[in-house]
């Protein structure tokens, strides 16, 4: 298992679980990662034998890794698909302010700001082909985003904010002689550092580390470590006394 095979949704429940997870042990931790990277619930797991729950704990050592996102054309999920839109140009303004709102939580928000900078796509005998984006269906968009793989949305997002932050810098005269045409230039000026504004935290995406903190580490340590197998021993043993 690799980041590859996490959706936008286990990784946000991974962000939620290693930050704001508190006197909780690194035990615990290990089985509630495994239960949001393998789909079982967190009785199943404990319920397993050690012979299955070992190599499941050390198939979730991965995540102690930072991500590498990369950039796509296409977001791809089950039975849909996705263009990723990184011609700013060709984005209302409207959507831009919708990413500075979202942007107040980027983990929890992740899919909702990708769904901002997406074509959905249709299949057609033809082949894949975009429809026109639709602002009522943002939700239903950011729906299926959610189920799509962290790598293909993270490096996305993350690609076209970089973009539209050099876009923004560089055409700076430009858009204030545009927008001139229908305000003044103190209004126009406004607007501009407005749209600056809006990359406030996205152009160095420091939050991408978040994962690699201390508690991470010590937990993919511990997967590896003696106490672990002394300690389900034990745990099952007990459990076995207790049931009978």
């Amino acid at each position: 298992m690799t980041w590859k095979d996490i959706s936008v949704f286990q990784w946000q429940q991974l962000n939620d679980l290693f930050l704001k997870s508190k006197d909780v042990t690194d035990l615990d931790l290990a089985i509630s990662a495994a239960s949001i990277c393998s789909g079982l619930t967190e009785h199943e797991i404990d319920s397993l034998p050690i012979s299955d729950l070992t190599p499941l704990l050390k198939s979730i050592s991965f995540i102690h890794e930072e991500v590498k996102p990369k950039a796509e054309r296409y977001i791809k999920l089950k039975g849909k698909r996705y263009k990723c839109i990184y011609d700013v140009r060709k984005i209302p303004a409207a959507r831009y302010i919708e990413t500075k709102h979202f942007g107040k939580d980027v983990n929890a928000n992740l899919h909702k700001i990708a769904a901002c900078m997406v074509l959905p796509m249709k299949r057609t005998l033809f082949g894949w082909r975009v429809k026109k984006y639709d602002a009522s269906k943002h939700e239903e968009y950011s729906q299926d985003i959610l189920e799509a793989p962290i790598v293909q949305v993270l490096g996305s997002v993350v690609f076209f904010y970089q973009v539209y932050n050099d876009w923004i810098k560089s055409s700076k005269d430009y858009l204030i002689a545009e927008m001139m045409k229908t305000l003044t230039r103190y209004q126009a000026e406004l607007v501009y550092q407005s749209l600056c504004d809006i990359m406030d935290g996205y152009t160095k995406p420091n939050w991408l580390l978040r994962l690699r903190e201390s508690r991470l580490k010590k937990l993919t340590s511990y997967l590896q470590s003696n106490s672990l197998m002394t300690w389900l021993t034990l745990n099952q043993k007990a459990s076995t006394k207790r049931k009978s």
